[in-house]
Formats: structure tokens, sequence, C-alpha cells
């Protein structure tokens, strides 16, 4: 089995070289490298701790006593800041290396500020997080007192492109490493996939990044997809990505910020373009050749009704049209028998009248997914088989499956008594619910559904206030006076 993991010996030599700064941040998007970075780097230096904060696991958790508790002390270090700068500088000479640091609650994050302040000398600190704003204190980035490593440095080069795909075998000339590494800007997400790809395929590297996305391309959407959801930012990603509005510089400057897959260069900044290439429908990138075949749709059912694909709005037709398109997402395998949408939705009409009515919904629907897809590709959501009308409902990532999703994990943790975990995943199904699922053409299946969402929520609401007055006496930790 070839190997895809090629050491980073210019960045290693990068944060030795910079040993004796008082902090150094690596800072990318998803897919750069840090954590590989920092756990290849902690593992040559003797005197390096890693490690990963990441989410914290539960309500009750502060980043002072996990640090301290990851560190192999006991949690009471950290029962305030004071008292973890205190067992953190009791350390003999050491280099303690945070990974994750964006997924920190801001409380979390601004106590991690105050133990960099306050750190001794020989104690030196590495933190790696996708956002600049993890940095509590964006004066350390200009002040000289943090050595930056960010994405243009994390990018492959077109020299370790080679070694890489060296290691895998993998047939190299030098204008196919040249055009990969303009394709995929070095973002090593998309090198070692597209070098993994080749490899498994048994192909050179001339159609690399063309078979990664044939096989990967819908997974890098729909990663970007869960960022965009997860962030306050989400909407200026989403336009971004779908070209649908204008962005401004300062959306761009923001996204860019926060590591949301905007990159910045001696040009401005800009949307890395594997991702741009990958929300593209009509695949006229020039740079890459193919996109995988259907981008997945986004839909909302709980309130109003909505689908997006690719970041674009469906605008239907008519309301008919919307009402049939929801029913075969909420229809098992995507699939209804002509002969019961019909009796469905024109019960009063004669057989030949019910199905002209059929073919007129079914070419509206056609019409208004042709303004966010190429013609040639509407056949890969919606289509007719035999005696059978046919959605994609693979293609599907839907707020209701979400929610389900949620609530199903709050009652797990609730049986196990992981109250803070339990308020947590409720929160985010009651984040999710926008309104009950609105049934246009009431069926005994879509009722039951109906009925368990209108109930959860309700399971939602009366759990969140009562563990609200469980969770309330949890005491934050001291902030430090200046």
């Amino acid at each position: 089995m070839p190997s895809y993991v090629l050491p980073r010996k210019r960045l290693l030599a990068w944060l030795e070289r910079h040993a004796q700064t008082p902090l150094r941040a690596i800072v990318a998007p998803t897919g750069f490298g840090k954590s590989v970075l920092l756990s290849e780097y902690a593992a040559t230096r003797p005197a390096c701790y890693y490690v990963a904060v990441g989410p914290m696991r539960r309500l009750t958790d502060r980043l002072a006593m996990v640090l301290c508790e990851r560190l192999g002390m006991s949690p009471e270090c950290g029962l305030s800041v004071d008292a973890a700068v205190a067992a953190l500088g009791a350390l003999p000479p050491c280099e303690i290396a945070i990974d994750e640091i964006h997924a920190l609650r801001r409380e979390d994050r601004e106590a991690l500020a105050q133990i960099v302040a306050q750190m001794p000398e020989h104690v030196r600190i590495v933190l790696a997080g996708r956002s600049r704003e993890s940095i509590a204190d964006p004066r350390r980035l200009l002040d000289g007192g943090t050595a930056l490593l960010d994405a243009s440095s994390l990018a492959f080069t077109p020299h370790e492109i080679g070694e890489l795909a060296a290691l895998a075998a993998v047939e190299a000339q030098s204008a196919h490493v040249a055009q990969l590494a303009r394709e995929s800007e070095g973002w090593p997400l998309v090198v070692a996939g597209a070098i993994r790809a080749a490899a498994d395929a048994g192909r050179t590297l001339a159609d690399a990044l063309r078979q990664w996305n044939a096989q990967r391309g819908i997974s890098l959407r729909e990663m970007v997809l869960a960022d965009a959801a997860a962030s306050d930012l989400g909407p200026s990603l989403m336009r971004l990505c779908s070209c649908e509005g204008l962005v401004t510089a300062d959306d761009l400057s923001a996204l860019e910020r926060a590591g949301l897959y905007v990159v910045r260069s001696e040009h401005g900044y800009a949307l890395l373009r594997a991702v741009a290439a990958a929300f593209n429908p009509h695949g006229e990138t020039p740079d890459l050749a193919t996109l995988p075949d259907a981008a997945p749709m986004f839909v909302r059912f709980l309130g109003e009704f909505e689908v997006r694909i690719g970041g674009r709005r469906v605008d239907w037709v008519r309301r008919k049209d919307a009402m049939l398109f929801k029913h075969l997402l909420l229809a098992p395998l995507g699939r209804a028998s002509r002969a019961d949408l019909c009796e469905l939705f024109w019960p009063t009409h004669d057989r030949q009248q019910a199905g002209q009515n059929l073919r007129t919904t079914c070419s509206n629907i056609r019409a208004a997914l042709r303004r966010c897809l190429p013609e040639s590709r509407i056949h890969l959501y919606f289509h007719c088989e035999g005696n059978d009308v046919v959605l994609r409902t693979d293609l599907a990532l839907t707020d209701l499956a979400r929610f389900t999703a949620h609530v199903a994990a709050a009652r797990e943790a609730m049986a196990e008594q992981r109250l803070d975990r339990a308020a947590e995943e409720y929160e985010a199904a009651r984040a999710l619910y926008h309104g009950p699922l609105i049934l246009d053409t009431p069926t005994e299946a879509n009722t039951t559904i109906a009925r368990d969402i209108d109930e959860s929520f309700n399971e939602i609401q009366r759990h969140l206030t009562a563990l609200r007055r469980l969770l309330v006496n949890v005491v934050p930790l001291r902030a430090v006076v200046a």
C-alpha cells in the first residue's frame, strides 16, 4: 500500500525556527493539514505536548479544566484561569501545541487568550485553527509577538506534489504537476485526494483531479454546506458559492478571517477554486474538466417549504408543482406511481384529465429545475421510470432529517444522564424548527411524520425548560482582572 503522508520538512523547520517566539499560530481553512503538521511536530519534539481541544464535550466543561486534564494534571488545576496558569507555569521548559481552537466557545477563547498572555517564557504555545478570530487579541498579529503560518504557506508546492505522487507510485510529468498545483491551489485536501484517486485507479497525474471530482465532489459540497449551516456567515458563503447575488468586500474579508474557504493573495480575496467548481452546476470552470454528476439539494420542510440546489433556490411555476415535489421527497425512496399521484392530487378528475395534469406538473418541475441546472442533468434529480415518478432523495439534505437526528441524540443523552449533552442536542433541534411540517396532501404516513415532529417540538420545549433549571447553577470561570 503506497504512502499518502508527506513529511512537511519546510513547515517543521518553520516551527523550529520560530520556537522562541512567544506565540506561533497555524491558521487556515479545513483540509490544509494543520492537525497533521502539529501532531507531527509534537512527535519530533521531546518536550512538546499536543492537545486537541475541539468542541467541549459538556456544557459544564471549561477550557482551563480540559487543558489541564488532557495534559495529565488534575482537573482541579483548571478551576480558574489563574489556577491553570500557575499549574502550566510549574511545568519544566516545554511547548504546548493546542489544536482545533476554532471550535471553542467565546468564553473559552477569552480564557485561552488570558492563558497565552500570562504564560511564563519557558512554556511556549502553538495554536492551530481555522480562524484568525480564534486568536482573541488581534494585536498579537501586529506586534511581532506571534509568528503566523497561513494557508499560502501550508499549500503544497509543485515540488511537494511531485514528491507525494512519487510516494503513491503515480506517474507525474512536470506539466501535470504544475496543472494540479494551479487547479487545486495547493489545497492539501484536494491534492492528496486527487493523487489517491489516481493511484487507486492506476492512472497518471494527468486526470487525477477529474477522477477525484467524480468520486468526492459531492462530499466536498456537503462539507461546505455543513460549515455554512453552522456559521452566521453561511448565507454569505452560499451566495459566493452559487453566484446568487453580490458578495461585498466586507463579506469576503469576514469569510477569510473565519476560515470559510476564502483565501487571500496579492490579488485580493477569492473562494478556493475547487469549491467554486464544485458549486458550478454548468461545469464551465476552464481548469477543472468535469464535475460530479449532481449537486446536493438543501431542503427546508419545517415552516415554509424551500429547495435549493448548489445554493440556488428552486422557484416553482405553480404551487401544485411544489406540493408534488414535496410529496416525493417524503415518499419512500422518492418514488410514487402515476396512478397514486393522480388519485392523491386530482381525485375528482377522470383518468385522462388527471394524467394530463400530472404530465403538465412534471413538465413544470423540470422547468423549475432548469433554472438551477443544465438540461442534461435534470434527469439525475427527477424523472419518470415506467409507471413511476422518481425523485433522487439520496441527494437531499433536509432540516427534517437533521431535526430528527438531534432529537434522537438528545433522548439517548437523557437516558444516559448526560444532561449537558442533551441540552446541546435539544438546542440544535430547536434552532432548526421554523414551524410545523405543513402537509398539502395528507397521507397516513405523512400525517404520522407531522405528528411526530409536533410531539418532538413539545418535548424539546419541556425538557429545555427543565434542563436550564438544572444547569443554571454552573459557575463560569472567573475573568482575570487586568
